[in-house]
């Protein structure tokens, strides 16, 4: 291979692998977009809501 054809492939792979990760990227923000909300966060001491006003949370 001469150096263009080398240039042009390295340009191809460069482009290729980051429209991978965008595409990948767009796909995972999708699918947490269509997962349903919880209500609430849950850790082993507490429970907060998400839609808690701030009165109900003193």
């Amino acid at each position: 291979m001469n150096i263009r054809t080398r240039r042009y492939l390295a340009i191809f792979i460069t482009c290729t692998a980051t429209l991978a990760l965008y595409g990948t990227a767009a796909y995972r923000v999708e699918q947490a977009r269509q997962q349903p909300r919880v209500t609430a966060s849950c850790s082993v001491d507490q429970c907060i809501p998400h839609n808690a006003t701030l009165n109900s949370l003193r």
